[in-house]
Parts: C-alpha cells; sequence; structure tokens
C-alpha cells in the first residue's frame, strides 16, 4: 500500500512540473504571433460607413468580429452586426458586418 502511494505522489510531481513547462511556451506561441496571423490571413475587400467586408483564412469569425466593431466603433460609433459569411471552395471566407445603431 505505501509502494502505491510512494508510486502515485511521484506521478503527480512528474506531471505537474511537465505541465507547468509546456503551458509557459504554449501561451508564448499564441500570443506572440497574433498581428502577424492576421495580417497574413485577413484582408479587407470593402469598407464603407454602413458596412465592411473582410476576407479570411485560418482566423475564427469571433476574431474578424472584433476587427469588425472597432471599425464601425471609429467609423460612426455605431455596433457591428454579422450580415453574412460566405465560404469558397479554396477555404477563404468573406465576413460582411453592417455597422447599425438599434435604438
Amino acid at each position: 500500500m505505501q509502494y502505491i502511494s510512494v508510486l502515485f505522489s511521484f506521478f503527480l510531481v512528474c506531471s505537474c512540473s511537465v505541465l507547468n513547462g509546456s503551458s509557459a511556451k504554449l501561451e508564448d506561441d499564441i500570443y506572440g504571433d497574433d498581428f502577424e496571423r492576421f495580417a497574413q490571413n485577413v484582408s479587407i475587400k470593402e469598407e464603407t460607413p454602413r458596412f465592411v467586408t473582410y476576407e479570411y483564412k485560418d482566423v475564427r469569425i469571433d476574431e474578424i468580429a472584433s476587427l469588425a466593431a472597432r471599425y464601425c466603433e471609429k467609423q460612426s460609433g455605431k455596433t457591428a452586426f454579422l450580415r453574412d459569411n460566405i465560404t469558397y471552395r479554396n477555404h477563404l471566407r468573406r465576413a460582411t458586418f453592417d455597422c447599425l445603431n438599434l435604438q
């Protein structure tokens, strides 16, 4: 019984040290390259004070929505709402956001 508890403690300590070492590297990889990833994978296809259209790949729609929200706020002080999201055969997507004030 004592052998099992020593073995369990050993595995617990080893797993904690492995997890702590890998999480710091993972965070650096995720947050360090966001600007470069956006610059390579997102382009503005059309923009007016009423709407904005982004073409993107390898980026999530919620990340594009935050860009659209900033754009609409700066342009007219309004809120961005997703009008449509089209996926093409080559895995490119186009998302159009309307800048609206729903009050």
